[in-house]
């Protein structure tokens, strides 16, 4: 409020004239502050009442003027004085509502609704709001609400004071906090001895203290940015790492199932030959059995025809041919039977192996936690380069080593494994990603280290799976060989082996899809082989095979 607008004021309420009228002293105030005056100086001096009543009993001259002061300059004013209006304070004032900054009917009622809303008749501090007469009721009547602060209708109920309803002019720099005149009475004890300011002239303290809480806010707020950067950095980690272990597990998973498909189809074949090996047998067996019982039938019947005769000449003859025909009580179907009956008691030992498959579930459980797999540097052709961990091996144009060895392979470029397999799951990938000509597989330590039998795959004491730089994929085992395109280069091949059952698998890896399978005989320990270099290219690779054994992990 400017200072045009503090001369609008009557100093007894402290709000924008009503109806002014000026006292003789020429000092403006309410018409209702002046007549509430009157009644507290009529209240406060009985003897005023009686002098005012002009009682005969009291001669004229001993009887006092009743009179009150102006709460300004303290001159006395006759209670019996008529009070002008002050008409031109009347006109700014009525300029000052048009105005719009206050006065009644320029505020609307707060709780009202739709658009013709009732104009407020009073506002109160406590609540913040304005209340037209009907919705100001509550104000009146419910005792809740009897100590909050009621105003004339103002927009700015913000700068009154809640506990007095005036506008706050001061501030506490003990609590922090504005107060109006009326908070530094006598009767308020609460701010006495505490340093108290115009609250215009507190800007600086004020902006002080802003600063204060701005740097501290300022410094939580840091905090509070830093600490949700982390935790989006902590939980982005997290999330990236529960992702890469989904990934993993899921593969985990894929790889088992390819696994038990590779097993479901190796013992459904073997069950497939087994069956057709017995239905064989017992056909043999039956035909035999067939031919003896024709055999004892015939003689039956000559029997039957003989002991009807009377001649013993010609009985003599008919016993003399039966006898010829050998039917003795060892050619009478017994001998054969029994072999029979002892052929299928032999096939139960293989029947009850067959029928063991649950181990393999036993040891698919175990199948990723191996142990590692090394290469065998003395087996290493000589310009075959073999990592410092044995895990990874890479053909190259220059020799590696001069040292002659017998386990060596003098052409092919073969290196294989330490350890060997005799028993048991066991499965490993091979990275081959950018290699023109690659094999790999499993084979016996007899396998020949010259050629022809040193290519893997050329004869019975290898199995490998070889792919070439035109795509040509192609699985060999002696004279077993099986060429075919695959839809996509291959960058990692795994190998599944399965030592009891006899099962040899190569797959895709990457999009777990198996390639080939292989049906043999483990006799004696596998080792696993590596050739990368399998066409035996001029033009060497400088990306190395590398040995993935530890699949899980």
């Amino acid at each position: 409020m400017d200072i045009l607008d503090e001369e609008l004021i009557c100093v007894i309420c402290r709000d924008i004239f009503v109806d002014p009228v000026t006292l003789p002293c020429g000092h403006n105030f309410c018409s209702g502050c002046v007549a509430q005056l009157k009644r507290w100086v009529r209240g406060s001096d009985p003897a005023t009442d009686d002098a005012d009543d002009g009682s005969a009993a009291t001669p004229a001259s001993s009887r006092a003027v009743p009179c009150y002061s102006c709460p300004l300059c303290f001159s006395r004013c006759p209670m019996s004085l008529e009070l002008k209006r002050n008409v031109a304070l009347h006109n700014i004032i009525e300029r000052y509502w048009q105005r719009g900054e206050a006065g009644p009917g320029s505020l609307s009622c707060d709780l009202c609704k739709g658009l013709q809303r009732a104009p407020a008749d009073k506002s109160c501090v406590n609540c913040g709001e304005s209340f037209c007469a009907v919705h100001l009721m509550p104000h009146l009547e419910n005792p809740a609400f009897q100590d909050h602060v009621l105003v004339r209708p103002t927009a700015h109920i913000s700068r009154l004071c809640k506990q007095h309803g005036k506008e706050l002019e001061l501030y506490c720099q003990t609590d922090q906090c504005p107060l109006c005149a009326y908070c530094m009475l006598p009767a308020e004890t609460s701010h006495h001895h505490h340093q108290v300011l115009k609250l215009t002239d507190a800007t600086a303290i004020i902006k002080n203290e802003c600063k204060h809480e701005l740097n501290k806010v300022a410094k939580n707020l840091a905090a509070v940015e830093n600490g949700l950067c982390n935790l989006e950095e902590t939980a982005a980690a997290q999330k990236d790492k529960l992702k890469k272990q989904q990934q993993t597990h899921l593969d985990f998973f894929r790889k088992v199932q390819l696994f038990l498909d590779i097993e479901e189809r190796a013992w459904k074949k073997r069950f497939s030959v087994t069956t057709a090996q017995l239905n064989l047998m017992v056909d043999c067996k039956v035909a035999k059995l067939k031919q003896s019982q024709a055999k004892l039938q015939q003689a039956k019947g000559t029997l039957q025809i003989a002991f009807s005769m009377e001649n013993p000449m010609l009985l003599l003859q008919v016993l003399s041919s039966v006898r010829s025909a050998e039917v003795k009580e060892q050619d009478l179907g017994l001998k054969e039977l029994q072999d029979v009956t002892n052929d299928l008691k032999n096939k139960e030992p293989h029947f009850t192996k067959i029928r063991n498959v649950p181990r393999i579930l036993t040891a698919l459980g175990e199948l990723f936690t191996s142990q590692a797999i090394q290469l065998d540097t003395s087996s290493a052709h000589t310009q075959l380069k073999i990592s410092r961990k044995g895990t990874a091996v890479e053909a190259v144009e220059a020799k590696q080593s001069e040292q002659f060895n017998t386990e060596r392979f003098s052409t092919s470029f073969n290196v294989l494994a330490k350890t060997g397999y005799t028993t048991g799951l066991h499965y490993w990938e091979v990275s081959v990603k950018n290699i023109p000509s690659w094999a790999v597989g499993i084979a016996y330590q007899s396998i020949p280290r010259t050629p022809p039998g040193s290519r893997l795959g050329a004869e019975e004491n290898s199995w490998a799976f070889s792919c070439t730089e035109g795509g040509l994929c192609c699985a060999q085992h002696h004279m077993e060989v099986m060429s075919f395109r695959y839809e996509k280069r291959l960058e990692k091949i795994g190998v599944y082996l399965d030592c009891d059952s006899g099962i040899l698998a190569f797959c895709d890896a990457d999009s777990v899809q198996c390639l080939y399978t292989f049906y043999c005989t483990i006799k004696t320990p596998v080792f696993p082989a590596f050739c990368p270099n399998f066409n035996e290219d001029k033009e060497f690779s400088v990306v190395p095979m590398i040995i993935h054994s530890d699949i899980i992990n």
